[in-house]
């Protein structure tokens, strides 16, 4: 093994490991994708099974037209991302003890390698949406391209998020239990399964503060719809915000991952 990484050798060992989380994830038992994607897509099918009759008649004007599950599954594609990779990252560091300890190791790239599971997840919930569309005769807004930025912006938190929690679980490993906890909380928080005027009509004021401005997927979540759908103009200000808050994301979690990791070998 050479002493030191160049990007380049990096980013290929990412792609090595990525794709033994892959096949070890996905392949390391006899219903391995159906564990895995069909599992979760099945409790997907129950929520909007249930609250497409909890919401009936509650969608307002904006969404009265779209069809619950695709309310439902356009935002949750992002969701599902961000969730299925933060929730990975509080024991990444921990599942590849045995690299932090060789001294040349890159480790930087290790809290990426869930993202391979995950757009794979996420590519099968984009196929599902679009079968969903053509199922009931709808065509993207001339506004969808939109959704690729938001994509973005989404990666952005993510990755930010997951190396700030992947280098603090190292020292706490109550993180492990306390970050699913938070990140269900969270979703409640955000309006994937039901409309943000639920929120803006009947919320209290401190709610309604906590769900729309200091809840950053509130806005991936909104502008992901506007942009498939076309039920409301771009918020170009929202988009913004949002880039920003991501990026600042990004560069607290470098700042976290790069703190931390000189005493990772020694805690691990």
């Amino acid at each position: 093994m050479p002493e030191q990484f160049h990007a380049k050798e990096s980013l290929r060992l990412l792609f090595a490991l990525a794709s033994r989380d892959l096949r070890n994830r996905y392949a390391s038992s006899y219903a391995g994708v159906a564990w895995n994607i069909g599992v979760p897509l099945l409790y997907a099918i129950i929520n909007v099974v249930v609250f497409s009759i909890l919401m009936s008649g509650r969608m307002g004007a904006r969404y009265g037209d779209v069809p619950f599950s695709l309310f439902y599954f356009v935002p949750l594609s992002l969701w599902a991302f961000f969730s299925d990779v933060v929730i990975r990252s509080t024991g990444i560091l921990r599942e590849y003890s045995y690299l932090i300890n060789k001294i040349a190791f890159p480790f930087w790239i290790l809290p990426l390698i869930p993202i391979a599971s995950a757009l794979l997840s996420q590519g099968v919930l984009l196929i599902f949406i679009a079968g969903l569309m053509k199922y009931h005769g709808l065509v993207p807004a001339s506004t969808s391209g939109i959704y690729i930025l938001v994509w973005l912006v989404c990666i952005l938190l993510t990755v930010g998020v997951a190396y700030a929690i992947s280098a603090l679980a190292v020292y706490i490993p109550d993180l492990s239990q306390i970050v699913p906890v938070g990140v269900n909380i969270l979703f409640w928080l955000t309006p994937i399964l039901y409309p943000s005027k639920l929120v803006e009509q009947g919320g209290a004021l401190w709610l309604r503060s906590l769900i729309m401005d200091y809840n950053p997927f509130f806005n991936i979540v909104e502008l992901s719809r506007d942009a498939i759908f076309g039920t409301a103009h771009i918020s170009w200000l929202a988009l913004t915000t949002t880039t920003l808050v991501s990026f600042l994301a990004l560069i607290l979690g470098l700042f976290v991952f790069h703190k931390l990791k000189p005493s990772f070998a020694d805690v691990i």
